[in-house]
């Protein structure tokens, strides 16, 4: 496999990779102008759920960003469900909303990113503030659209990584299942990036698509898109109840521990 640059020296000097990388650019601004005149005009005339649009507008970036979803396990379509998932990149939002119907959870700053923020509101993506004040508010806002059946994505980190290790699950939001009016069920779910070109990756190549501690964003992005294709597995895991367990913190911790397992196999393999 030939070297090619780090994420963080920006578009590359590669004439191929130059035009994939604006050509890819183009076909992302003009597919989400197209998805927003159809969201619009569904949204005004017709009185339908959104869920099945929204999956295809996220299918339609992982074509752009050259992304292949492979999924393992089977996922539990029963309403609400909390989906917990180990967090790699911005790019997880495009993955997980390509096969699962569910709303996001995501931190308040990502609202003020461009493009991304925007695209994040309009899919109704609810926005939590990262301190215990906020806790409060947030639970009744979970619990709320679990009580209307529906289902929502957390990434319990609380951060990314590079894609190689898990963080230990935070349990605080798992209180939000303790206050919904229905049963809710919680299936941990395991991302791993691990082809390049039928290549294993390694850590070189994984960070191009890993985004984590101080990397700039819009290098980072013109890099990424401009990657052929590469291999993403999606594994969804058994689901489980939180009443199975003595406290929300040994729930927290035993699907921490299925969607570490599930990484270490998948990059192991």
């Amino acid at each position: 496999m030939s070297e090619e640059p780090l994420p963080a020296t920006g578009i590359h000097a590669n004439p191929s990779r130059l035009w994939k990388t604006i050509l890819s650019t183009l076909l992302l601004v003009l597919w989400i102008v197209f998805m927003l005149m159809v969201f619009c005009v569904v949204r005004t005339f017709f009185n339908k759920k959104l869920d099945r649009f929204f999956q295809l507008f996220h299918l339609g970036c992982c074509q752009i960003f050259s992304l292949r979803c492979h999924v393992e396990g089977e996922m539990f379509q029963q309403k609400p469900t909390l989906f917990l998932s180990n967090h790699v990149s911005y790019l997880d939002v495009f993955i997980l909303g390509s096969v699962i119907p569910a709303y996001f959870i995501a931190k308040s700053e990502v609202a003020s990113w461009p493009v991304l923020g925007w695209l994040a509101k309009v899919q109704n993506t609810l926005f939590f503030e990262r301190n215990s004040r906020s806790v409060h508010g947030q639970l009744s806002v979970m619990t709320a659209h679990f009580n209307k059946q529906g289902s929502l994505i957390l990434f319990p980190e609380g951060t990314s990584t590079e894609g190689e290790h898990v963080k230990l699950f935070k349990s605080s939001l798992l209180q939000a299942i303790e206050f919904a009016d229905i049963p809710v069920l919680i299936q941990p779910v395991t991302l791993a990036y691990t082809h390049y070109k039928d290549q294993a990756m390694d850590r070189r190549l994984r960070d191009y698509y890993a985004w984590y501690g101080d990397m700039s964003f819009a290098p980072h992005f013109f890099s990424a898109i401009g990657m052929a294709c590469a291999q993403v597995s999606i594994i969804f895991h058994p689901p489980v109840k939180l009443s199975d367990f003595d406290t929300r913190k040994h729930c927290a911790q035993h699907c921490w521990q299925v969607v570490a397992k599930g990484l270490d196999v998948k990059l192991n393999q």
